[in-house]
């Protein structure tokens, strides 16, 4: 049956199976493999707009993996999984700055560079760079905070706190830069616009900023760590662009305390010394009543290396389908927990993590609203080679 609509005094005929095709089109090509996607966009305007609309990327992006994929930096001879191993598969990335600082979400990578802020996402193929505020100087208590710096510390370009993540209500992704010696800054970046927008700093201290940590990303706001006076986290909302401060058990501060995305929520985690030689995770159960709850506490006295009395640190990647963690040390050793047996596997003994790896297929679009292949594409046997001429990162290649 067609039913009419009335447009500017013209009928037009509307036929229900259009919507019922195009669900039923989206369904086949939520279940093709990347490759084929990205050839399906050329065989019509329809296609094409289906494969770039943000509803088919949200759908593609919370389809469950058959397996377990991790993004690692590539080195020497690699291999696509682990023998013995069904849950995970490596995926190499090859690119000059890839031992850079990064910060990650959802499967897109952010390296920032003095002047510029690169993004790539592996799973699209494209790299953008984005101009930003010159790097103030960095004063002398910034260069001794590193000179003291624990290796597992990751100090970005100009010394300033940044975050990487989601506005969960309009789908955007933004970059957040704050400096706080020898000024005062905060800016945010939107990746869909390419436009900065400065943002009033947080309410003093503002020093007491943990610039050497990482941040993470969780359920549309970015978080912090602060030290020194307070022992909190500092939160963005990315969509009202607001600050709060989230209270931690003071308890769970140290040295090697770490925060991170895992399971959706706000987690952190710290590594205890000998004797004990444990990682404990505390999980935010109830954001708005701040209500932390330890998820995990794991037994590493297997698996350290060196003396009972030097530090060592164990950062989790993510837990898998069947309940396990991933997690790799200073030592470039990624492991396996089994949260059932209470056992800890060792996976490989040379590789550097990178992050989580998601399959992807947001454009990063230009200047121009469009998104055109940033990369000159070539196929060889190593895997996915790509070049970006002026982006700071002259060759990327992602092995599968």
């Amino acid at each position: 049956m067609q039913t009419r609509e009335i447009m500017g005094g013209k009928e037009k005929n509307l036929n229900p199976m259009d919507y019922l095709v195009t669900d039923l089109l989206e369904e086949i090509l939520l279940g093709l493999p990347l490759k084929s996607v990205f050839r399906f966009k050329t065989v019509s305007k329809q296609w094409r707009s289906i494969l770039e609309s943000r509803r088919f990327v949200d759908m593609r992006l919370k389809k469950v993996q058959k397996k377990l994929k991790i993004l690692a930096v590539g080195e020497g001879q690699t291999k696509s999984g682990f023998e013995g191993d069904e849950e995970i598969e490596m995926i190499y990335l090859h690119c000059d700055d890839a031992t850079e600082p990064s910060l990650t979400f959802d499967g897109l990578v952010c390296i920032p560079k003095p002047g510029w802020i690169n993004v790539l996402n592996p799973s699209t193929r494209q790299l953008r760079r984005f101009p930003c505020s010159p790097d103030h100087p960095v004063s002398p208590f910034c260069l001794n905070r590193q000179l003291r710096a624990w290796p597992y510390l990751t100090f970005f370009p100009g010394n300033w706190a940044m975050g990487f993540g989601r506005d969960k209500v309009n789908g955007c992704y933004k970059v957040v830069r704050m400096c706080f010696d020898p000024v005062e800054e905060c800016e945010v970046l939107d990746l869909e616009t390419g436009e900065w927008r400065k943002l009033i700093p947080p309410g003093p201290p503002f020093h007491d900023m943990d610039v050497g940590r990482k941040s993470a990303c969780v359920n549309g706001s970015i978080y912090w760590l602060k030290l020194l006076w307070d022992f909190k986290l500092l939160a963005l909302n990315l969509h009202t662009l607001e600050f709060r401060n989230v209270s931690v058990p003071h308890k769970w501060f140290s040295l090697d305390t770490q925060i991170m995305n895992l399971e959706d929520r706000l987690a952190i985690a710290k590594t205890k010394g000998g004797p004990e030689w444990e990682l404990e995770i505390l999980s935010l159960m109830d954001s708005e009543e701040e209500l932390w709850s330890k998820t995990y506490s794991i037994t590493l006295a297997s698996i350290i290396i060196g003396l009972p009395w030097e530090h060592s640190w164990f950062t989790v990647v993510t837990v898998s389908k069947l309940g396990n963690l991933v997690l790799y040390d200073k030592h470039k050793r990624l492991f396996k927990y089994n949260t059932k047996t209470n056992e800890i596997c060792c996976l490989s003994s040379n590789i550097s993590v990178i992050s989580l790896c998601l399959e992807n297929l947001a454009p990063l679009r230009s200047d121009s609203g469009h998104h055109p292949d940033d990369y000159k594409i070539r196929i060889s046997s190593c895997g996915l080679c790509l070049k970006h001429p002026e982006a700071g990162i002259s060759t990327v290649a992602v092995d599968r």
